[in-house]
C-alpha cells in the first residue's frame, strides 16, 4: 500500500467526520449552549470584597490598552527591581499574613524538597531524607511539590538530596519564596494584585516541565495551579461554531489524566508525550506537540476556548469572538506573559486503532560507524511519506563508545492504521535497513486506542537531570529531501560523535480544516517533518566550568551547525535551550513582534517575567555564571 493510500485511509476518513461536526456548526446559531464555567471559576474578586480589605494591597490594575498595539500603555515609574526579601520595600510580615488571611488559608512558605536532608533545616529528618532520595528522579514527586521544578540546574542545586546533612547548606536559590495553591479564580486574582501593588517577583508553576525553569524565581510570589484537576467530558459541545464532542479542563490536568478521560468516553484527545504535563499551562501555551499532530495538528490548534486572569487582575474569556486577540497569543505564544489561564475547553475525536513499532539496532561486527549513520539517513529519507501518512516517531540516538552508537526506536506510531497498513508504510524503510547491513527484529503491536496504544509503548519519564543541559531545533521537511539530507545528516553526526545525545521526532503539525490554526503556534512548526532535542552531558561531579564549556559547546559548535543547516527555522520554545541566540526569532518566528506590542499592551508593569519568555529581553537576573543563568539573583529591569 503506497503512502497515498494510507493518507486516504488513516487520514481522509478521520477527517471527513471532522467535516461533518464542522458543516453541522455552520448550519447551527453561531453560540448556543455554549457551556459555564467550573464552579471555581465563579468565585471571583470583586471590587466590594477590595473595598473590605486593603486596596493598596488587594486592587485591580488599570484597564487594558485596546485601541493601539504601538502605543505603550501610560504607566508611572516603575522601580529598577522587583522587591527582594530583606529589602525595606519588600512586604511586611503583617502584609504577608493579611494575604493569606485573604486567601483562606491558601499562601505556602517554601521549604525546598531536600530540606530534610539538611541540618541547617527544621524539617531535617534522615527517613525522611531517604525518601526524597528514592523519589527524587520521579516527575511526580516534583510536579506535587508546590514550588520545585524539573531542572534543578537553573534553580541553581542549592538544595540536592545528600546523605551527609551537613555537606553544605540548602537554601532557596532560585526556588519561590511563597506559593499560592490556588482552588479558585479569586486566589489567582488576589496573587497577581498583591504581586503587582508591592511589586514583588511573580512566577506560575504548573508541573514545571519547562527546559528552561519557567516556573522559579528568586524572591518570588508562585501561583501553583496544580490543584485545578477538574475534567467535564462534553460529548456534544455547541459554541462559536462548533459542534462536537469536547472536553473542559483545569489548568492543573495533566497528560495522563486526559488521556485517561478520553478513554473512559470513548474518544481520542491530543496531549503531550510526558506523562506529567501540564495541558492547559506551558504545553498549549507553548504550541503543544504529541503523537497525534502528524494527523491532526498541534495542541494548541484544538483549543475552543480559554479562562484567564489578566495582569490588572481582571477575569476573562478568550475565544474567537470575545478577546480574539488574547486567544491568538495564549495558544502558542508562551506561558508567563499574558496572565494565568485557569481552564480550557479543547476539541476531542473519534475513537482510532493505533499501531507503534520499536526496535534497535547498534553498531558491531557488521555494522561500522559509516553504516550507522547512512541507517540514520535511511529513516531521514522516510520523514515526508510517515508524517504524511500520519505516522509518528520518537527515538534516541547516543554513543556508547568510542566509534560505538546505539539507535532506539522508542515508539513508532501509526495513528489510525491497523497493523497491515502499518506494515506497508514502514516496509520500505527496513528493506533500506537491510540492504544496508542492519539487521533487526522491529515489535509491531496493534492498539485499539491511543490510550491503550499510549500506555502500552511509552516508557515512564524522569525528572531532568543535574547533569546535562539541551537544546533543539525543528528541521523542515527540506532538511531530509535528497539535496540537503546528506549535509543535515553530517551535522547530526558531528554532534553525536562530539559526545550528544539526540532525542528525535518524527513529526509534523498536520493541516487541519476542522480547527483554528490561525494562531501564535511558531510558523516553524508548520515547515518541519524533524524535531530533534540535543543534549549535553557532564560528570555529575563536575565544576562550574566544566558545566560552561559543555553548555557553550552545545550551543556554539554543535547547535550552530544545525542552525547553518536549516536557515529560518526555529526552536520548540519549551524544550529549548536556554542560551538560544536570538531566541525571539528561534521560539516565535515572524509572530514575534505582535506577541511583543501584545504584551506591553496586557502587562505594561511588567509582572510576569521567565527566561526567554516574551518581552524578557527587558529584564535581567543579577548575579548569573555565563552559560548556566540561575534564577538565583534579583530580577532587574534594563535601562
Amino acid at each position: 500500500m503506497t503512502a497515498a493510500i494510507l493518507r486516504s485511509t488513516a487520514i481522509a476518513a478521520i477527517l471527513a467526520v471532522f467535516a461533518d461536526q464542522t458543516t453541522a456548526a455552520a448550519v447551527a446559531l453561531k453560540c448556543r449552549s455554549c457551556p459555564s464555567r467550573f464552579a471555581w471559576e465563579n468565585d471571583q474578586l470583586t471590587d466590594a470584597a477590595i473595598a473590605n480589605s486593603d486596596a493598596s494591597l488587594f486592587g485591580f490594575g488599570s484597564d487594558v490598552r485596546a485601541a493601539d498595539l504601538n502605543v505603550r500603555a501610560d504607566t508611572p515609574d516603575l522601580p529598577a527591581c522587583k522587591a527582594f526579601p530583606g529589602d525595606a520595600s519588600w512586604p511586611s510580615q503583617s502584609d504577608w499574613n493579611l494575604f493569606n488571611t485573604t486567601l483562606d488559608g491558601a499562601l505556602i512558605q517554601t521549604v525546598p524538597l531536600a530540606a530534610s536532608c539538611y541540618n541547617n533545616w527544621p524539617q531535617h529528618d534522615a527517613a525522611a531524607c531517604q525518601d526524597v532520595i528514592s523519589h527524587w528522579n520521579d516527575p511526580h514527586f516534583h510536579v506535587n511539590d508546590p514550588t520545585s521544578a524539573m531542572f534543578p540546574l537553573y534553580q541553581g542545586r542549592t538544595c540536592m538530596p545528600t546523605d551527609d546533612p551537613s555537606s553544605s547548606n540548602c537554601t532557596l536559590g532560585g526556588y519561590a519564596a511563597y506559593s499560592v495553591a490556588v482552588t479558585k479564580v479569586s486566589q489567582i486574582q488576589l496573587a497577581l494584585n498583591f504581586a503587582r501593588n508591592t511589586n514583588v517577583r511573580l512566577v506560575v508553576k504548573n508541573t514545571g516541565h519547562d527546559f528552561g525553569d519557567k516556573s522559579i524565581g528568586a524572591g518570588a510570589l508562585s501561583v501553583w495551579t496544580h490543584n485545578l484537576k477538574d475534567i467535564e467530558f462534553l460529548a456534544d459541545y455547541k459554541c462559536k461554531g462548533f459542534n462536537g464532542p469536547a472536553f473542559r479542563l483545569g489548568s492543573g490536568v495533566e497528560t495522563e489524566d486526559l488521556y485517561r478521560a478520553a478513554e473512559q468516553n470513548n474518544v481520542t484527545v491530543v496531549g503531550g508525550e510526558c506523562r506529567t504535563v501540564g495541558i492547559a499551562g506551558g504545553y498549549i501555551a507553548g504550541g503543544g506537540h504529541s503523537p497525534l499532530s502528524s494527523l491532526v495538528g498541534m495542541g494548541a490548534d484544538q483549543v475552543l476556548s480559554m479562562e484567564v486572569v489578566l495582569p490588572n487582575g481582571k477575569f476573562v474569556t478568550a475565544n474567537k469572538d470575545s478577546n480574539p486577540d488574547l486567544y491568538w497569543a495564549l495558544r502558542g505564544g508562551g506561558g508567563s506573559t499574558y496572565g494565568v489561564v485557569t481552564s480550557v475547553t479543547v476539541r476531542a475525536y473519534p475513537q482510532i486503532p493505533v499501531t507503534t513499532m520499536t526496535f534497535m539496532f547498534t553498531t558491531g561486527a557488521d555494522v561500522t560507524a559509516d553504516t550507522f549513520f547512512a541507517g540514520l539517513g535511511a529513516y531521514m529519507s522516510h520523514f515526508d511519506a510517515f508524517t504524511a501518512a500520519g505516522a509518528y516517531g520518537y527515538f534516541l540516538v547516543v554513543g556508547t563508545g568510542p566509534g560505538e552508537f546505539l539507535f532506539n526506536m522508542m515508539p513508532m506510531w501509526g495513528n489510525n492504521m491497523t497493523k497491515p497498513q502499518f506494515v506497508s508504510l514502514v516496509t520500505p524503510f527496513l528493506d533500506d535497513l537491510a540492504g544496508l547491513g542492519i539487521s533487526l527484529t522491529p515489535v509491531i503491536t496493534e492498539y485499539p486506542s491511543m490510550y491503550s496504544a499510549y500506555t502500552g509503548t511509552f516508557p515512564p519519564e524522569n525528572v531532568g537531570p543535574t547533569d546535562s543541559h539541551a537544546a533543539s531545533r525543528l528541521f523542515p521537511k527540506e532538511n531530509f529531501e535528497s539535496a540537503k539530507r546528506d549535509e543535515t545528516l553530517s551535522a547530526v553526526r558531528h554532534a553525536i560523535e562530539g559526545g550528544g545525545v539526540l532525542i528525535g521526532y518524527n513529526i509534523r503539525s498536520a493541516p487541519n480544516p476542522s480547527v483554528d490554526q490561525a494562531n501564535s503556534v511558531n510558523p516553524a512548526w508548520r515547515k518541519a517533518t524533524g524535531f530533534f532535542i540535543l543534549a549535553a552531558t557532564w560528570a555529575p561531579d563536575a565544576t562550574d566550568d566544566k558545566i560552561q564549556q559543555a553548555s557553550e559547546t552545545l550551543t556554539n559548535d554543535w547547535m550552530a551547525k544545525w542552525r547553518a543547516v536549516s536557515p529560518g527555522a526555529g526552536s520548540y520554545m519549551s524544550e529549548g535551550d536556554i542560551n538560544e541566540p536570538d531566541f525571539q526569532q528561534s521560539f516565535y518566528g515572524e509572530y514575534y513582534p505582535r506577541l511583543y506590542a501584545m504584551k506591553q499592551q496586557y502587562d505594561p508593569t511588567g509582572l510576569f517575567y521567565a527566561p526567554t519568555a516574551v518581552g524578557s529581553e527587558d529584564w535581567y537576573v543579577t548575579d548569573q555564571v555565563p552559560w548556566i543563568p540561575t534564577q538565583n539573583g534579583r530580577l532587574c529591569r534594563k535601562a
